[in-house]
Parts: C-alpha cells; structure tokens; sequence
C-alpha cells in the first residue's frame, strides 16, 4: 500500500459584494499583466500601502491578501487576518470580520494548526448564524470538515460536507455542489468505498463540464482525484494521464500546492510501475514547494513517499529515517491514516531489512492496524494484517498468523469484490452514456434549431408570392415534418445501440469474475500436499488446476461456448474440488441424447455457481459420500440444465432461514437478466428442496452455433 498524498480541495470562499470595489481598483494595475499568485500578492500589497485609511476598501484588501496566502505564505496570512479582524471589529463591518475569520481559518489549517482553525471557523460560524447567512455558514461547515480529513477522522468530515451540499442543493447553486462532491468523494475513498468514490466525483465533473468550467482549478483537482482512485484500483496508465492533465493545469497558472499535489501523486505511479528514480524526483520537487510555502502535512507526504520509494527498491536503511521524520509529524497532527501508513513500512524496513528486527517489526504492523482502525481505512486494516501474517508465519506463530490472515481475506472481500467492482464499472458506463446522450440531445437541438430558422424564412418568403406560394407551402410543411420524424428515429436508434452496448460491457464484466476463495483455497491444498510430501497428489492437482485457469481464460472473452466445452470445464472444475475434499463426492453428467454438444451454445461457465453450493453448502457438511448429477436436457426451445446434489440441503445449512443469497448465484441471475433482455425470452432460475440435498432447475434460451 502506497501512501496517498494530500488531496486539494481547499474550498474557494466567495467574496463578498463590496470586494467588487477592491477588484474594480485592481483592473487600474492590469497594465502589469499579473495572474500568477506571487504577481497577485505583490499587487494587492502595492495597494494596501496606497490604501492607507482605515475603512472598508483597506479591510477588503486585506481580506483578499489573506485568502491568497494560504497556498503561498500562511503564516504571513495569520498575521494580516489578524489586522483584518481589528480593523472589522473597529469599523463594525460584521460580515468581513466572518470573512477574517474564515481565511484565517484557512491558513492554520494550512500550517497543520487544526485546533485553531476550528476555533477561526466556530467565530465566523456564530457571526453568519446570526446574520442568518446559511450559505456563508455551509461554506464554514464545509471547511470544517476540510479540518475533520486532516485529522483523518472521514465519517465526521463526510458529515460536514452533506450538511453543507444540503443547503448548497436547496439554493441549486451546482457549481459548490460539485465542490462538495469532489470533497466526499474524497473521504469515500480514504474509507475505501470506491464504487460511492468514484460516483461522486463523476457527478462533480459532470456538473463542472455542464457549466463549461473545465478551466476552473477545482476542474483539475478533481481528475487529480480521480486519477488516485485509479491508482488505488491497479489502473495506473488511467492514473498517470489523470494526473498530468491536473499537473498542466497547476502549473499553467502557478498554483503551487496544486503543482506539489499532483507531482506526489505522479511520484506514486512511478512507484507503482517500477520507477522508483523518477518518483524520488517528483517527490523531491513536490518536497521543495510544500518547504516554501510552509506546508508541513505536504512536506510529510513528499517525505513519506521517498521512503516508501526506498523501500520498493529495497534500500530499507536509507529509508527508515524518512519514515521517523514523519511519524513524529503525523502524531503532532493526529492523522491516523498516514500514521498507519508510516508504520506498515517501518515494519517492512524491519522484517526485511539487512538487520532483521522481526519483533520491532511485528508492534509497528499491530500499531498499523490500529492506526488503521481509528482512520476507518479497510484497505490499510487488510494490508497490515496481511502482512503481519506473513511475518508471525516467518517467526513460528502459526496460530496468530493463521487468524491475522484469515481476518485480512475477510477485509479484502469487504472492499475488492467482484460486486464492487461490478458497481464500478457500470458507473463508468453510465457516466459515458449520459455524456453520449447530452451531447445527441444538444445535436437534436441544434438541429431543431436551425429547422425553426428555415421555417421563418420559407414563411417570409410565401407571404411574398401568389397563389401558386400555397403549394409550396404544403410541401415545405411535409418535408419538415418527415425530416423532424428521421431525425428523432435516428438519435433513438443511437441512443437504443448505446444502452446496448451498456449492456454487453456489463455481461463481460460479470462473465470475467472468478471466485477468489477457490483460487485461494486450491493454492492453499497444493501446498498443503507438498507440504506432506505427497507430490504426485500435489503434481494432479496442480495440472488440472492449472489447465481449468487457462481454459477458464481462453473463454472469458466469449460470450458463448460451445456445451461440450463448458461441460468439460465444469468437469474439470468438480475434479479439482473433489480432490480437495480427499473425494468426499462423485459426479455424474446426463446429456439428453437429442442435444448436439457441439452446436449448442451456453455462456461460460454458468452451471458453476449452484455447483460450488452444492460441494460446499451442501455435500461438505455431510459426513457420508455425496453425489451431484447435472443433466442438460430440450424443453420448448429451452435449454434446461438440472444440478442435483444429496447433500444436507439449505435447511441443513441454515441458508433458508438467514435468507442468504451467494455472490455467484446473483451474478448468475444478473446474467440471465441481460440475456433474457437481449434475446427476449423469459429464461428463470428455480430451486427444489428435496428431503436430501437440493435441485437447481437453469432455464436458458436455446442458442445454436449453426
């Protein structure tokens, strides 16, 4: 696991009306061509010392110098907001002082100082209440959730930002929508639910694409956003291009946090794809940037990630002392997350290191863990405990690495599921075809448009001419009217080809799981018979399982299979099973002698799921020998396939009364969904309960090769 570095999601404050002043007196100075924030900086000081009274336009500067020094100079920020808030006190200006304090709020928590800016917030907080400022106060509910992710506590900030997108909602202001979905998508990542991740920030950039603001910073951050989810997914080209669109954006207009931002992020998928030299050099820029500008939480990030980078090239003494450098920053910030993360890799450091510490190294992967727990971060609980396992295994302490890595399997499935996964990836294409359909809706449109235009003009014309204009008329009519019927047939036809094609990407990702439990456990037996020596079991079992993963993906790419090939696999697939249960069952195929096992087409794989059910729920609890018979026979143009098993049945095991339903037999039925939709029949999935064992009755459209 790779340390994530800080997101940018700082939220851009809104000025208040009379800053319009401030801005007005700036446009005077535009002869010096200032957009970068230094040149802004410097602007904005050269005006305050030709601002010298002490009113409103003075206090509006300063507010302005303030909000701008938060990404350049904080403590310079700090000092200014207090004049600000003097000044506003002085003049009795209520809602600049709430502006003070809001910014000034931004750049201690910039500085690392949570605590006080949770203190500027709750100041400016009271003031918007009072002057029933709901906006004003969202926006501080909203940072204090910013402060609430610093201290890793995600469920709190997440909170923040809901409360705030509510009023943000009821004012239907989207574009601070979008800001609060990028922000909770944010924390949905960091509690490592991605499928609501990346929901979240797709609607972010759909919103911001809507307002044709892809200029816009917070634009950028939010592919910068993307592209870590991507990286967290094993998507690391996606991740790559993400960030350098992020990167360009930052440093074609000088935003330094940004630009140090997206180069740690970059840095990470060096890491990842083997170049720990070219991420050492972006960590060591984004390092220099955060230096300058005072920012310790992205100076840990860039300082923690060259250690990890060290660690990957197996350089673990160079890499301890980054590591104890930022442990000590993130216990002063009382961040969980990144703490969890600098112990895992002074635990590796440990346990493989030249110096083996294993001990040292066993309490930093259990304080990982529980770093891990406070954050809520499952991914960070799994790794720890995985590798905790690893290392108690290598030390003799079997029985702790046993249960470790049990509970680490457990977490895995909860966050890397093929149903996630699943869910992922229709979010994507729903996305895609969302996109796909505004932009025919805005063609349509257009068109309609310019056929509006046309008919205005044929009418000036027909006003014009005789009696003969009426024929014309007629015609035009007629024409415009087929014309709007072709091109209403053609944009549903596009659009029907696309939800189509949503359909088929759904079959092919539901076609391509495989259950990592079997692979897992058959892996686990092969070595347990090497293990005791007996290595021509071990040698059986090995080649059939592995000529089942070959087969298996050969034809994950096909939507269909011939049966003789399935069969063949689902026979392979019971063998390995069989062994592994020291033959607790047998098998037996009945194919009716009317059906050609070579013509006849079956999605892969589709009978394995009720099988699994039957070895494992059904045979496994039993203490006699078992049978499962799977029988393919022709019903009225169907396909029937029957599995039958003697085992304890569901009320044996208990499944009927709990109303569970296994992850295949639902992937099984969402299969037989998108079939029946595409074929339009009415396939069905049944279940007879006999006295011993259970009947799964598969009807399937027939489908024939020739």
């Amino acid at each position: 696991m790779k340390l994530l570095n800080l997101e940018f999601y700082i939220l851009l404050v809104s000025m208040p009306s009379n800053r319009i002043k401030v801005l007005s007196l700036l446009l005077l100075l535009s002869v010096f061509g200032l957009r970068a924030q230094h040149a802004k900086i410097d602007s904005l000081n050269s005006l305050l010392e030709k601002t010298p009274k002490q009113d409103s336009v003075r206090l509006n500067i300063l507010n302005e110098l303030i909000y701008t020094y938060y990404s350049i100079d904080p403590k310079k920020g700090i000092e200014l907001s207090k004049d600000a808030v003097n000044l506003g006190l002085k003049l009795k200006i209520e809602k600049s002082v709430a502006t003070s304090y809001a910014y000034q709020g931004h750049n201690y928590s910039a500085l690392g100082e949570d605590s006080l800016a949770l203190d500027s917030y709750d100041k400016a907080m009271r003031i918007r209440q009072e002057n029933n400022d709901r906006i004003g106060a969202a926006r501080l509910i909203y940072n204090k959730g910013l402060v609430y992710f610093n201290e890793s506590d995600y469920a709190r900030a997440n909170d923040n930002n809901r409360k705030a997108y509510e009023v943000f909602e009821q004012a239907k202001d989207s574009f601070l929508m979008a800001k609060m979905l990028n922000s909770i998508g944010i924390n949905y990542m960091y509690l490592s639910q991605y499928p609501e991740a990346i929901k979240s920030y797709l609607d972010a950039k759909r919103i911001y694409e809507d307002l044709d603001l892809t200029g816009d910073k917070q634009y950028a951050s939010i592919l910068s956003n993307i592209g870590l989810l991507y990286a967290r997914l094993g998507k690391f080209v996606e991740s790559e291009n993400y960030q350098k669109q992020a990167l360009g954006f930052f440093q074609q207009n000088d935003f330094q946090e940004g630009v140090a931002n997206a180069l740690t992020n970059l840095g990470r998928v060096y890491n990842e794809t083997g170049k720990s030299d070219k991420a050492i050099e972006s960590y060591r820029q984004a390092y220099d940037i955060m230096e300058r500008n005072s920012n310790e939480r992205g100076m840990a990030s860039a300082l923690t990630n060259t250690g990890i980078a060290y660690t990957e090239m197996g350089q673990y003494e160079e890499a301890i002392p980054y590591f104890k450098q930022t442990q000590e920053i993130y216990e002063k910030l009382k961040n969980a997350n990144n703490l969890a993360i600098v112990h895992q890799h002074l635990a590796d450091c440990y346990a493989l290191g030249k110096q083996k510490k294993l001990k040292l190294a066993e309490e930093n992967y259990q304080t990982s863990y529980q770093y891990a727990k406070e954050a809520g971060s499952i991914n960070l609980q799994f790794n720890a405990l995985d590798q905790l396992a690893v290392l108690q295994n290598k030390m003799g302490n079997y029985k702790s690495a046993y249960k470790n890595k049990t509970d680490a399997v457990v977490l895995r499935d909860s966050f890397a599921s093929a149903e996630k996964k699943e869910e992922i990836a229709l979010l994507e294409a729903e996305y895609e075809y969302e996109k796909e359909k505004s932009e025919l809706q805005s063609a349509y449109e257009r068109k309609q448009e310019a056929s509006k235009a046309e008919v205005e003009r044929q009418n000036l014309m027909i006003t014009a001419l005789l009696a003969g204009g009426l024929l014309i008329v007629a015609f035009l009519v007629v024409a415009f009217q087929l014309y709007k019927k072709r091109e209403k047939v053609i944009s549903e036809k596009k659009i029907s080809e696309f939800k189509t094609r949503v359909a088929e990407t759904e079959l092919k990702a539901l076609r391509s799981q495989m259950n990592p439990h079997f692979i897992f456990n058959a892996m686990n037996s092969i070595s347990d018979y090497m293990a005791k020596n007996d290595l021509e079991t071990a040698n059986i079992f090995l080649v059939k399982f592995s000529k089942l993963i070959r087969a298996i993906l050969e034809s994950s790419e096909k939507k269909w299979i011939p049966l003789e090939e399935d069969l063949e696999l689902t026979g392979l697939y019971m063998q390995i099973e069989a062994l592994r249960l020291k033959d607790k069952f047998v098998h037996s195929f009945n194919i009716d002698e009317n059906i050609d096992i070579e013509n006849t087409m079956v999605p892969p794989l589709i009978l394995q799921p009720f099988i699994e059910n039957s070895i494992w729920h059904g045979i496994s609890p039993k203490e006699t020998l078992g049978h499962i018979d799977v029988s393919v026979k022709i019903e009225n143009q169907f396909l029937v396939c029957t599995v039958d098993d003697d085992g304890v049945g569901r009320k044996g095991n208990g499944a009927a009364q709990k109303g569970k339903t296994s992850m295949g037999l639902k992937i099984t039925k969402n299969r037989l969904d998108i079939i029946n939709q595409l074929k339009k029949e009415n396939g069905s999935i049944q279940m007879f309960d006999r006295e011993e064992g259970l009947r799964v009755e598969l009807k399937l459209p027939l489908e024939l090769q020739f």
